[in-house]
């Protein structure tokens, strides 16, 4: 009887506990495009989607047409799919351009990332970004009730790291 009580005490704070934790943005625009990256490295799907403004998430996820398929098929590949990615970020350092008080544009401007892929069982470097040669599109981050998020979604920016290091 006391396990049941528990669980229904646990569930609904650890569900709204995930829901407070989406949409979760950072104090400043290098903050979140760190928070990103090292999502982005450990594969935490819910952690890429705190870092990305809420709204653009929701338009993405009720379009409909050719983005809504294109969406659907960038989830499917990086997400839904047994996971065959991944992405190593080491030394990244960024530079920012504010346009207001609540936009900016930050490049990474240093570092490396470096993709691998598995093949047989095995994790294969099949391709890098040296941040410091090679020019990556800044990321568009924006303010929404003073925290800072990425407007790019994040599969799209997956898409994009994954094109550029295989050059």
């Amino acid at each position: 009887m006391r396990a049941r009580a528990a669980a229904v005490i646990l569930v609904p704070t650890l569900l709204l506990l995930g829901l407070a934790a989406a949409g979760c943005g950072q104090a400043t625009p290098e903050q979140a495009v760190y928070k990103f990256l090292g999502a982005v490295q450990s594969q935490d799907r819910n952690a890429m989607r705190s870092c990305v403004n809420p709204e653009a998430l929701r338009k993405a996820e009720e379009g409909s047409g050719e983005i809504a398929r294109q969406w659907d098929e960038l989830c499917r590949r990086y997400f839904v799919e047994p996971v065959n990615w991944r992405l190593v970020f080491d030394g990244v350092r960024l530079e920012s351009t504010y346009l207001d008080s609540d936009r900016a544009l930050v490049r990474l401007a240093g570092g490396r990332c470096e993709l691998y892929n598995l093949r047989e069982g095995t994790w294969a470097a099949t391709g890098e970004i040296d941040f410091a040669t090679k020019d990556f599109v800044p990321l568009y981050v924006v303010a929404r009730d003073g925290k800072w998020y990425l407007e790019a979604l994040d599969v799209y920016v997956i898409f994009g790291l994954e094109n550029a290091a295989r050059g």
